[in-house]
């Protein structure tokens, strides 16, 4: 997905994750946690466009790097930030679940993410997403929008993000049928000629 996209899936998945406990922090902490896995576009300074295609969505995009970057996060994030209502636990489980997000919204594209490297280099791709698909990012820009104007004691704002999520959630699967049905379509009228 774009860059918008993981930014305000990440805030809207922040909210909803750690909102009442560290308040409006938890979109900003969640906007650079769900665009973490991105990092990798440094290196395309260095590479010639087709190695920067290759390594694009490789290692960091791969459970072992949300595994380590995820395990560091909680445990910088836990000393740094020190809330008392934050355990480190619930820091792991907040930078695990955002990039496990990026990492499989990722995938429904058909540019594919490389899950397993560095132990394989073969990509998933489930092909029934748009990279910039206006559809799954208008609910969460929408909500991110009145996540930032509401208070944070507001109680409004955990409905804000659960909707929206919900809403992407709806999405995605009405395009994963979609796909199935038109795949089925497709080899039902191939097979018929």
């Amino acid at each position: 997905m774009d860059s918008i996209t993981h930014i305000a899936l990440g805030a809207a998945v922040g909210e909803a994750l750690a909102g009442k406990r560290i308040g409006k922090g938890a979109l900003l902490l969640g906007a650079v946690a769900q665009s973490l896995p991105d990092i990798d576009f440094v290196a395309s300074f260095w590479m010639s466009f087709s190695e920067n295609l290759l390594a694009h969505r490789g290692f960091t995009h791969s459970f072992l790097f949300v595994g380590l970057t995820a395990v560091g996060l909680a445990l910088l994030t836990d000393r740094w930030y020190r809330q008392p209502n934050m355990p480190f636990r619930s820091w792991l489980l907040f930078f695990s679940v955002q990039m496990l997000i990026h990492i499989g919204i990722d995938a429904c594209n058909a540019y594919g993410t490389g899950w397993f490297e560095p132990f394989t280099h073969d990509r998933l791709s489930f092909n029934f997403l748009f990279v910039a698909d206006p559809f799954f990012s208008v609910w969460l820009i929408i909500a991110n929008v009145a996540l930032l104007i509401l208070k944070t004691d507001n109680p409004s704002r955990i409905k804000w993000a659960t909707y929206s999520i919900m809403l992407c959630s709806i999405y995605v699967l009405y395009a994963q049928i979609n796909k199935q049905i038109i795949v089925s379509t497709v080899k039902s009228a191939l097979s018929k000629q």
